[in-house]
């Protein structure tokens, strides 16, 4: 597995036509049906001539169906909302094996789990809902269905969810939420298997936890909390040409067959949905119909930088339109938000247009508008646009480890001894003891974070609850330790370089009770870009402790990379980004720029308006505009 630094392409830009590269007449059986018929008529056009490739050959399935732009995997479990991720696998080279952490290696995740479907096949081997994913993600989602985290215990480098379900989902157990820029192709993943299975899957429900999501029957199959949710995600998530292509590379290569959901998402609405009990037809319904957007859904651009373009694609696809589509985008602010065209074409619009929204704010803050469509005979349908324009895209550290059910994401190295660190309950977290079979053994063990980047924050605190039991206090801040280090990668600690941090509160040491450790603060030397915080534990032949630690924290403030002066006794407004700093309200004034050890980097006479110093070092710099002085720190 190698990492990549390079910014891939939006991942989830749709598709110009929806329903490209169907053959002609492959869904003309299902036309006039709804409902339960509907799914049945689906069910056998699905399984006609349906090849099972095996379990096995998923590997060789993924080269084609799961492929990335740069040629890596295509994992929904790491790729991040920018089409970024913090790591990526190479195809075949990079198959699990072991794993500790994210990052190690990828496996075949079933959406619909191995366990629930009776590890038979072809089910287990059907790769309209196997998909490569990272093997330890993977397995954090273990057997959950998934669904809305209410609260999370857990949560990927991705941003992908596990904890208890949201209540108003009408379910209460645990869940795994992917994000937002996959819901979509994990309901069409769940209502594939729905249908392809139909014969079978009322059968499943005492498989496992199955019956979290089963209903015992082929119709509706699925618990309506389930079904429900899943509509709302077909909705919210419309169907991208990351999942036409992968369609159409099964279909085409491999099992030759399709799933319809991605050919059109409307059925799930016709078998489950509003529009169950209307009689579907390919060609369109018996009235102008617009499948997407679903009026009232939202396009949210997330955090941006203000003054920086953003775009996001949607699909434009209805049927049995009488004329053009008119676009306009009302509301207060309207301005910031642009689309390309003010009128898609009928026949683009029925064969599905794909659709980008502009957003570029010049001020900071929340804005929203609403793009509406009218025309070709549709009630008008609204889509809400919001986004949110920062200084900067600067994220507060929030690192966690509660050690609730693993060690990870930490590991554990023995120096010395036969014993070392494990995770031992949910209860009492990681342990280390060097007294077994009732004798004291010596030992020097450590147990280690993964790399922390700790240089883009301040006030960094480390905190964590801990129980000392048979331990001798005097000792303690030499046995029970706790360390950080900038320049440890791996294997033995005691070939780094590593600096004692305090622990405030220590156990009585003679029960098992638990005590906050207090707040460690670290210095601000040691917050770098590679941080390791480790525990070193010591035992003796003459004397030992059990040291059990759980809920560890560690927490910083953002050090924005661009400083913007809101305050309303400055005039002047200072900002930075990619290595430049705006200076803004200047009139007719004198500017001066220094770096942190004085130097003048930049100075005029007599500026107005706003300018930029571009291609500077990173560092703190000291800005004198007018009578004003004014600091920025570019990274």
């Amino acid at each position: 597995m190698k990492k990549l630094s390079f910014l891939l392409p939006l991942f989830f830009i749709l598709s110009v036509s929806v329903f490209a590269q169907i053959p002609a007449g492959y869904y003309s059986a299902a036309v006039g049906k709804t409902g339960a018929a509907l799914k049945t008529q689906l069910s056998s056009i699905i399984t006609a001539g349906a090849v099972d490739k095996g379990y096995d050959f998923l590997y060789t399935i993924y080269k084609t169906s799961d492929n990335l732009p740069n040629g890596k995997v295509w994992d929904m479990y790491s790729l991040k909302s920018d089409g970024t991720a913090n790591y990526y696998y190479d195809h075949g080279g990079d198959k699990c094996g072991s794993y500790s952490n994210e990052g190690s290696c990828y496996n075949r995740e079933h959406t619909f789990c191995d366990s629930w479907l009776g590890n038979a096949s072809p089910q287990r081997s059907d790769a309209h809902h196997l998909i490569p994913t990272d093997g330890y993600v993977n397995n954090r989602r273990s057997s959950f269905p998934h669904g809305k985290v209410g609260s999370a215990s857990w949560t990927s480098s991705n941003g992908s969810k596990l904890g208890s379900s949201d209540a108003s989902t009408g379910y209460s157990g645990t869940v795994f939420e992917p994000i937002d820029e996959f819901k979509g192709d994990f309901a069409r993943m769940y209502f594939y298997v729905a249908t392809r299975y139909e014969s079978k899957i009322g059968g499943w429900a005492n498989n496992g936890s199955a019956g979290e999501i089963l209903a015992g029957n082929s119709y509706p199959a699925y618990k309506a909390w389930f079904y429900n949710l899943m509509l709302k995600w077909n909705a919210q998530d419309p169907v991208s040409q990351k999942e036409i292509d992968r369609n159409n590379a099964i279909y085409t290569n491999f099992q030759h067959n399709r799933n319809p959901f991605i050919d059109h998402p409307e059925f799930a609405e016709y078998i489950w949905g509003t529009k169950k009990g209307q009689a579907w037809s390919e060609s369109g319904s018996t009235s102008p119909t617009l499948f997407s957007p679903t009026s009232g859904s939202t396009v949210d651009f997330g955090t941006v930088i203000y003054q920086q373009t953003t775009t996001k694609t949607i699909v434009v696809s209805g049927m049995n339109l009488t004329g053009d589509l008119t676009l306009s985008i009302s509301g207060a602010d309207a301005s910031y938000f642009s689309v390309p065209v003010t009128t898609i074409p009928k026949a683009s619009a029925q064969a599905g247009y794909s659709l980008t929204i502009s957003y570029n704010a010049p001020v900071v803050g929340t804005h929203n508008a609403i793009l509406i469509l009218s025309g070709g005979g549709i009630t008008d349908a609204t889509v809400n646009l919001t986004a949110t324009a920062t200084a900067t895209n600067c994220q507060n550290l929030n690192f966690s480890a509660p050690f609730s059910s693993t060690m990870s994401p930490f590991t554990q190295y023995s120096v010395t001894g036969s014993q070392s660190w494990y995770w031992k309950s949910s209860a009492y977290g990681v342990a280390m003891s060097g007294y077994v079979n009732s004798t004291s053994n010596a030992n020097e063990d450590w147990l280690i974070s993964p790399s922390l980047d700790l240089s883009t924050s301040k006030d960094v605190v480390l905190a964590f609850d801990h129980t000392i039991n048979k331990g001798v206090v005097t000792n303690m801040p030499t046995e029970n330790t706790v360390w950080i280090s900038n320049n440890y990668s791996s294997g033995n600690p005691n070939t780094a370089i590593w600096t004692q941090l305090t622990i405030p509160t220590y156990p009585a040491g003679n029960d098992w009770t638990f005590v906050n450790s207090g707040t460690i603060s670290i210095p601000t030397d040691k917050c770098q870009l590679n941080t390791f915080i480790g525990f070193k534990y010591i035992s003796t032949t003459a004397a030992n402790s059990t040291w059990e630690i759980k809920n560890l924290t560690v927490n910083g403030t953002c050090i924005s990379s661009a400083v913007y002066n809101a305050n309303k006794s400055y005039k002047h407004k200072v900002f930075s980004t990619n290595k430049n700093i705006s200076i803004s309200n200047l009139e007719n004034e004198d500017l001066v720029v220094y770096d942190i050890c004085g130097k003048n980097v930049f100075s005029s006479r007599n500026l107005t308006g706003e300018t930029s110093i571009n291609s500077l070092n990173s560092g703190i710099y000291i800005i004198k505009a007018g009578n004003e002085i004014l600091k920025a720190m570019v990274k």
